[in-house]
């Protein structure tokens, strides 16, 4: 037929023939290419589910352990001060400090519904509550609190033992004989102590248990379910299951966890054998309820890598298929010289790629700045996994203190199609922080953005080094050095935008008497814990404190929208100083060490140069001191 239609003499009919037989050949090589790649991807994908069921139930481990010991901790955190030992052999006046530890305590961490303190009798002695998670803890008055000594949790509690911690089981709280709804999960951790072996009462801290189940169930590629020795389901997200906390909810009762296998689907159940894996938690709440959290491949994954693996065949047989008659006939001229450039090419791009992945901190977001692809450099960068990070939106990465006015500019370039650049700290997912300067283009399909690529620069170092730089060595205030150019800067910041520019002095009162009675060691440490104590209340973007001189310092604050917040604002941290409660025998103020301080207010009408100001907020201070000392001084220019 072929001769016919191309003569055998001809050279075109060898080269018709040559071309065929390479396009069969191809269709042959790339069927059996993608059988066995297909084989060697479901092998993949099964070790991938295994290495990521283990990590899965690790990490879930690990992080209930975190949970509970936290809880534990607290009741070491109570029982080691004084206050306590002297609360529980009856002194009343113990009572109070002992109440503002558990109240600090309940502020400290947002799942913690209530903190008391049940004496031998069972009555509540102190009671700190909260309304709903993350709420704001408030003590209970005298008047409101409870006799509990009938309640299964005191006498359990009380004979248990001394040392030992009893944890309730997981279940709903209950209001006068009914579960509270919405449901609540909760669960309740009590320990007994006793003086000279007399039995004075209990600490029991109830628990929130819905932030931590939601982490627990939390899994892109599992489904998870806690559930009792009796299989019965107290929490879980499986599709399966329309049902939670089947033990004590009536609706529920008669269901029950049970392995589930793909018998609706044949051909998957042929590919995929599916797995479920169970880690017993009763070691870590140790409450007899037999607590188990139970995996299992998720089937909308597992259908997924499967329809993936069948799109690639199918695609690359149809590219294979269309590409390669004419791919033939460039073979048939010079087959290996062509196989040759087209293996160093490929070759050469493996590795530029390979090299990009490697050294580049790169990222691809979508429109909404959510992550669909990362190198694995940036990955060990940040901390994160690959999988983790895809998905993830980008801002989450940066730190929190990042001034809102920084996303802003970015959007407004980057969504107007043009490139942005800045200097960032972002946080690792080990809480580290570091330094990137990143750059950012806008990806461009048909004229349009259909999202971003973010390259970036590890400058940590460099920061390092600038910090050195400008921080005072003993206090890790900024120095004076550093105070020169930030002056400057944000005074002229401050009246190019019309806005108010505040700038106080303070020193420590009577310093010399302190470091003559206590020693210029203490001295050091009351100088840090002075600028530790100052720092926690400058958090906005323009918030800066120097170290100017031996215990003098200077606050810059060039974000106050009036005069009256200004001074509200320095008066907090000159009360606040006082109430760190350092012992100051010697100081002719206070029993404890203080500051002065003076604060000037400057307004766009002012006139003062950068030399004035320095005078006149010396002369306040020089004022706050003549006046009294720990105290503030204030004016408006």
């Amino acid at each position: 037929m072929i001769s016919k239609i191309i003569p055998k003499t001809g050279k075109n009919h060898y080269r018709f023939v040559l071309t065929m037989v390479l396009v069969l050949l191809s269709l042959v090589v790339l069927t059996i290419s993608l059988l066995v790649t297909a084989y060697f991807q479901l092998s993949e994908i099964h070790k991938e589910f295994d290495s990521s069921a283990k990590d899965t139930l690790a990490y879930k481990q690990n992080f209930l352990y975190s949970q509970t010991n936290n809880l534990t901790n607290y009741f070491t955190a109570v029982e080691k001060t004084l206050e306590f030992e002297s609360f529980l052999q009856g002194n009343s006046h113990s009572e109070e400090h002992v109440q503002s530890i558990m109240m600090a305590m309940s502020y400290s961490n947002p799942n913690i519904m209530q903190f008391r303190f049940l004496d031998k009798l069972g009555h509540e002695k102190i009671r700190i509550d909260k309304k709903n998670i993350a709420g704001t803890p408030y003590k209970l008055t005298k008047d409101n609190l409870q006799d509990k000594s009938k309640r299964y949790y005191f006498t359990e509690t009380k004979n248990i033992g001394e040392g030992k911690v009893w944890f309730s089981k997981i279940d709903l709280n209950m209001e006068h004989g009914k579960i509270v709804e919405p449901i609540i999960p909760t669960l309740r951790v009590a320990k007994a102590y006793y003086v000279d072996g007399e039995f004075k009462g209990i600490l029991i801290i109830n628990i929130f248990m819905k932030n931590i189940l939601d982490e627990i169930m939390k899994s892109e590629l599992f489904n998870i379910a806690i559930i009792d020795k009796d299989f019965y389901l107290l929490s879980n997200n499986l599709d399966r299951y329309n049902a939670q906390w089947t033990r004590y909810l009536n609706k529920e009762k008669e269901k029950k966890y049970t392995i589930n296998n793909n018998t609706d689907n044949f051909l998957l159940e042929l590919i995929f054998k599916k797995k479920n894996s169970t880690l017993n938690i009763s070691d870590i709440i140790k409450n007899n309820e037999g607590l188990k959290i139970v995996i299992e491949e998720k089937s909308e994954k597992i259908i997924e890598y499967a329809k993936s693996i069948i799109n690639y065949m199918m695609l690359m047989g149809l590219i294979v298929f269309v590409i390669s008659f004419p791919i033939a006939i460039l073979l048939s001229r010079n087959p290996l010289k062509l196989h040759e450039e087209l293996e160093k090419s490929r070759d050469n791009l493996k590795k530029q790629l390979d090299i990009i992945d490697r050294y580049v901190y790169m990222s691809i977001t979508d429109l909404d700045g959510n992550i669909t692809d990362v190198s694995t450099a940036f990955a060990r960068l940040s901390g994160y996994s690959k999988d983790e990070l895809i998905g993830m939106n980008h801002l989450f990465l940066m730190h929190p203190n990042t001034p809102p006015s920084v996303y802003e500019d970015m959007w407004n370039n980057i969504r107007s199609g043009k490139d942005w650049s800045s200097t960032l700290k972002n946080i690792s997912k080990n809480g580290k922080k570091y330094w990137v300067k990143k750059h950012v283009s806008p990806i461009l399909k048909e004229q349009k953005i259909s999202g971003f690529t973010a390259i970036r620069e590890d400058i940590t170092a460099q920061k390092a080094i600038e910090k050195i730089a400008m921080k005072d060595e003993l206090t890790g205030a900024y120095n004076r050095r550093f105070l020169n150019i930030v002056f400057t800067k944000e005074l002229n910041r401050a009246k190019r935008k019309d806005n108010l520019f505040s700038i106080a002095m303070f020193d420590i009162d009577y310093f010399k008497n302190f470091n003559d009675t206590y020693g210029h060691i203490k001295g050091d440490e009351a100088l840090q814990d002075v600028v530790t104590c100052v720092n926690e209340e400058l958090q906005r973007g323009g918030d800066y404190l120097f170290r100017v001189g031996g215990e003098e310092f200077i606050i810059i604050y060039s974000e106050m929208k009036s005069f009256e917040e200004a001074k509200e604002f320095s008066s907090k941290i000159v009360k606040k100083v006082e109430n760190m409660h350092l012992s100051h025998k010697t100081s002719e103020c206070s029993d404890h060490l203080t500051i002065s301080l003076g604060l000037l207010t400057i307004t766009t009408q002012c006139t003062m140069d950068e030399k004035k100001i320095s005078q006149h907020i010396d002369e306040l201070l020089y004022s706050a001191k003549y006046a009294g000392r720990n105290q503030l001084v204030a004016l408006k220019c």
